[in-house]
């Protein structure tokens, strides 16, 4: 009887040690994921020069032209680029832009800048997209006179319609 008790233990403590051994081999987990907004925006320059030096006589001053890129990134839709001045230009001056719009989305074309925001693209659906043309144009009259070097700084927003 003895024996036959050490047996049976044996037998339990071997069925244990293999039940142990069986769940090892396989066992799950729960993946949790989401995918957050993502609205990313970046200019590819610093700044960009705008000097006025020449005319036509008898013309008002020429434009002068200066370009830089952009790279869009939004897993959103109905999504548009504003433009905003940290403040108006000087009288007799109009800062204007061309914002080339991400494949799908809708440019404005060239826009004064000013220190209220401006809509200048879009329509613009998910997209990821590198290096788009972002050019400006700086314009005086003669009414603006001699001015002297300053600088406004574009706020470019990516944001809902």
């Amino acid at each position: 009887m003895k024996k036959l008790g050490v047996a049976l233990i044996a037998a339990v403590v071997c069925l244990g040690v293999t039940g142990v051994a069986m769940a090892a081999n396989s066992d799950n987990i729960t993946v949790n994921y989401q995918i957050s907004a993502i609205n990313e925006m970046n200019v590819d320059d610093a700044a960009v020069t705008l000097n006025i030096s020449t005319a036509t006589a008898g013309q008002q001053p020429d434009s002068a032209i200066d370009a830089t890129t952009y790279d869009i990134t939004t897993n959103q839709t109905a999504r548009k680029l504003t433009g905003v001045l940290d403040s108006d230009m000087p009288a007799g001056l109009t800062l204007r832009c061309n914002v080339t719009a991400p494949t799908g989305g809708l440019s404005a074309g060239w826009t004064a800048l000013s220190g209220t925001a401006a809509d200048l693209v879009t329509s613009i659906e998910t997209v990821a997209e590198p290096d788009i043309a972002w050019n400006f144009s700086l314009n005086a009259n003669v009414s603006a006179g001699v001015v002297a070097a300053a600088t406004r700084t574009c706020t470019l927003t990516l944001t809902a319609e």
